[in-house]
């Protein structure tokens, strides 16, 4: 009996856990939409390198023109880092820097760039460095992360895109 009571205890904590989390705004599906050509998936790079990618039924002839259309806008690329969450915008990547919350224009290519955030209207990106690399022993892991980002900067969906690939460690 006390097991029976045990389990149907477990079955409702379950339950009210599970209806308390909001999953209807979630998507759940595969976007097939974006296919990362280099560097291919777990490949060893060295420096400097391209990351590029073939996007279909998505436009970036606007840029951040403003618009808040989903099929129009900028690629967001992240590397060795993860993108800003869902309904957030690119002004997110500076929201714990205070020196960036007291600059207008902040953050600009420049910050994001050190950050290892790049904005594009282009289907890759050309990479001179990469972001340092835990210590340990064997060839260096790092991955790329690529959003889609509307006119205004938001990010556009749940979608995101990722390809890891290796380099030669570095010392020290």
């Amino acid at each position: 009996m006390r097991r029976r009571m045990c389990a149907l205890l477990l079955c409702a904590l379950t339950a009210t856990s599970a209806s308390a989390c909001d999953v209807s705004r979630l998507q759940f599906k595969n976007d097939h939409r974006l296919s990362f050509e280099t560097p291919k998936d777990r490949q060893k790079v060295s420096t400097p390198f391209t990351i590029s990618w073939s996007m279909k039924d998505f436009d970036t002839s606007g840029g951040l023109d403003g618009t808040t259309d989903d099929h129009h806008g900028v690629f967001a690329v992240f590397v060795d880092r993860a993108p800003m969450p869902v309904g957030k915008d690119i002004k997110w990547i500076g929201h714990g820097d205070t020196s960036c919350q007291r600059d207008p224009r902040c953050p600009d290519k420049e910050y994001l760039n050190s950050k290892g955030v790049y904005i594009t209207q282009d289907s890759s990106i050309s990479l001179d460095t990469l972001p340092p690399a835990p210590d340990g022993v064997g060839d260096e892991e790092h991955y790329v992360n690529v959003v889609l980002l509307n006119g205004k900067g938001q990010r556009i969906g749940e979608t995101g895109w990722y390809r890891e690939f290796t380099s030669k460690r570095r010392s020290s």
